[in-house]
C-alpha cells in the first residue's frame, strides 16, 4: 500500500518495529518487509511487558498502527502468546495470554491494547518469549507466526543472563516447523552486530561491547565450543518442535554495567528465509 494513503476503505495494520526518525519521515507502516538487516527482529518495541517472572502475572500492551485510507475508527484484532524461547513458533492454545478489539483510526492512526495478563505457570522457563498478532476479517494476519516477514506478527525473544569470564553459560531454546510440510532448517549462533548492540543498550540501559568468545550450537548438551559463526541443520516434521542447546564462553571480564549479545537465526535450508530469532545477552 503506497505511502500517500489511498481511496481504500480497508485497514493496513502493523505492529512497528521502529518510530519514526524525525518529522516528515515514516516509521514501521509494514512495507518494508522482510525486516531491515538494521532491525533487531526479535526485539519489537511496539510489545511492552511487565517484568517477568515464572509463578508470577505478565501484563503485556500491545501498540498497533493503522495506514489504511478510512476515515473511520477500524477493529484490530490483537492477539498475544507466550512460548518457550524459540527460533521457529509452533504456537500452542494454552499459551494464551489475551485477546483484545482495538480501535484505531486510519491514515496513520495509533493505539495502544488494553493491557493483557497472564499467571505464568511456576514451571515456565526463566525467559520466554512473546508473539503478538493484529488481524482483521479484510486485513488478514497469515497462519504462520512469522515476524521478520508479515507485519502482523511480532515478537519479544530475549534472554538475559549473568557471565563470568571462563566460566560455560547454556541455554536450550526451541526450533520448530510451523509449516504443514516436513523441512529441514538451519539454526546459526553468531555475535550481535553493531546496530543490534546499539538497540539492546538502548533497551538494558546498558554499555554495549562486542562479543569475543567461543560458541557451540548442538541438538545435545555435548558442546564443543569454538571461535566464529556455529550452524547446524535440523530435519523438523510438520508442527514439530525440538530443543536446540547452546554454549558460550566469555573471552575476558565484560566489567560491571556492560554487556554482549549472541543471536541465534532459523532460516529454511538454503539459508534464505529468517522464520525467527532470539537474542541471548550475557551481563557483566
Amino acid at each position: 500500500m503506497p505511502e500517500e494513503f489511498p481511496n481504500d476503505s480497508r485497514p493496513h495494520f502493523v505492529i512497528p518495529y521502529w518510530d519514526s526518525p524525525g518529522p516528515g519521515v515514516s516509521g514501521d507502516n509494514g512495507n518494508i518487509r522482510p525486516l531491515p538487516g538494521n532491525i533487531v527482529s526479535y526485539l519489537c518495541g511496539g510489545i511492552k511487558a511487565s517484568a517477568y517472572q515464572p509463578g508470577e502475572r505478565l501484563d503485556v500492551t500491545v501498540e498497533v498502527h493503522n495506514h489504511g485510507g478510512a476515515n473511520t475508527l477500524q477493529q484490530a484484532q490483537v492477539t498475544v502468546w507466550w512460548a518457550d524461547p524459540a527460533t521457529g513458533f509452533v504456537l500452542s492454545p494454552d499459551r494464551l495470554i489475551g485477546f483484545q478489539m482495538v480501535p484505531v483510526s486510519g491514515r496513520g492512526g495509533k493505539a495502544t491494547s488494553p493491557t493483557m495478563s497472564k499467571e505464568i505457570p511456576v514451571s515456565a522457563p526463566p525467559h520466554i518469549c512473546l508473539l503478538a498478532r493484529v488481524s482483521h476479517q479484510f486485513d488478514r494476519a497469515g497462519n504462520i507466526a512469522d515476524p521478520v516477514n508479515d507485519r502482523h506478527w511480532a515478537q519479544r525473544n530475549l534472554a538475559a543472563m549473568q557471565a563470568q569470564p571462563g566460566v560455560p553459560v547454556k541455554l536450550a531454546f526451541n526450533a520448530g516447523n510451523p509449516f504443514k510440510n516436513d523441512a529441514t532448517f538451519l539454526i546459526i549462533a553468531r555475535p550481535s552486530g553493531e546496530e543490534s548492540l546499539r538497540r539492546l543498550g538502548e533497551e538494558l540501559h546498558a554499555e554495549p561491547v562486542f562479543f569475543e568468545g567461543l560458541l557451540a550450537i548442538a541438538e545435545n548438551e555435548d558442546l564443543q565450543l569454538e571461535a566464529g559463526v556455529r550452524t547446524i541443520r535440523v530435519d523438523l516434521q510438520a508442527g514439530e518442535q525440538r530443543n536446540i542447546h547452546i554454549g558460550l564462553r566469555l573471552a575476558g571480564d565484560l566489567g560491571r554495567g556492560r554487556f554482549t549479545a549472541v543471536e541465534l537465526i532459523q532460516t529454511l535450508d538454503d539459508g534464505e528465509g529468517v522464520l525467527g530469532s532470539l537474542g541471548v545477552v550475557l551481563r557483566g
